[in-house]
């Protein structure tokens, strides 16, 4: 049985408790799961073990018969890790190798990609109880060796060495800990769900109060102009009708002078004022009406729409 829970690189930051994990604790993990007897950290200095583990969570990424197992030089520890970099490529792992520190066998430098091995294995939410990593270690240089050697009372049967992969122990830690995993990161991705779902409803909520503020400015001034147009068309409505008297008067009776002062006040007067010009021709003080308390019932309404 194959189980993956993902197919790229997780982001694992320094500060992950990832890499506050003992050197006990990755040996007895890859022991464990690769059924190696490793002793320090720095034995995994030549890609081998990095090259396996790819494998495992990336079956056929790495060509296995040419993992060098047996591996003594800087060169062969190079051609180890272009393997491991190749799989990374086309896994899309997005993990820098720095090549260069790792082969040096430092302590430091082995124990923090150990780390991020581990906890990368771990995130993969991975399980393989089919996998035989003796059988698949045996195809590379050197790695029969490193089987033969990897336990004392290890007995090899027949030309292909099968040893038991994972003790049942360690198959129901590896299986508890990927369940265990995928739970978390099941709960943390519709936590994040939900939390990216209350942070866009309230972008929308400020986004939609932000438009009716502003609808409600536009609707204020186009009412203010429209006032303001209904307030000069009365004006020259008024003016209008003072020259249309004055013309239908008889020539003896007409003031010019007076029919200038009446222009003259209608086109001066001030909306307070409240003047308007009878059929007449005589200037007179209106009334109220609907259309003089206009402005303030739409400033009213406006007003309501602003605290709204």
């Amino acid at each position: 049985m194959y189980k993956t829970g993902r197919t790229g690189d997780a982001a694992i930051g320094m500060m992950d408790k990832a890499y506050f994990t003992g050197r006990k604790e990755l040996l007895d993990f890859f022991n464990d799961l690769l059924a190696l007897n490793l002793t320090k950290i720095e034995q995994t200095a030549s890609g081998a073990v990095a090259c396996q583990i790819t494998d495992y969570l990336y079956p056929g990424s790495i060509p296995m018969s040419r993992v060098n197992w047996d591996a003594k030089s800087d060169y062969e520890y190079v051609q180890n890790y272009k393997l491991l970099q190749a799989a990374f490529k086309k896994n899309k792992i997005e993990r820098y190798v720095d090549v260069e520190k790792l082969i040096k066998a430092k302590y430091q430098d082995n124990l923090e990609f150990c780390q991020w091995l581990k906890a990368f294995f771990d995130q993969s939410g991975s399980f393989r109880d089919e996998y035989d990593p003796v059988e698949v270690r045996s195809r590379g240089k050197g790695g029969k060796k490193v089987n033969q050697t990897r336990n004392k009372n290890q007995k090899v049967v027949g030309a292909r060495s099968k040893t038991r992969p994972l003790s049942n122990r360690s198959k129901d830690t590896v299986k508890s800990s990927s369940i265990n995993h995928v739970n978390k990161e099941s709960k943390g991705k519709l936590s994040d769900q939900v939390t990216d779902a209350v942070l866009a409803d309230a972008q929308l909520m400020k986004e939609n109060s932000e438009l009716a503020t502003k609808v409600a400015l536009l609707e204020k001034n186009m009412l203010e102009i429209e006032t303001e147009r209904d307030f000069y068309f009365e004006k020259l409505r008024d003016v209008e009708i003072l020259l249309q008297v004055y013309k239908e008067s008889e020539v003896d009776n007409r003031d010019s002078e007076g029919m200038v002062e009446k222009v003259f006040k209608v086109l001066y007067a001030t909306a307070e004022e409240q003047i308007t010009v009878g059929d007449d021709g005589e200037i007179t003080k209106k009334e109220a009406t609907v259309s003089t308390t206009k402005e303030d019932l739409n400033d009213e309404y406006l007003d309501n729409l602003l605290v709204d």
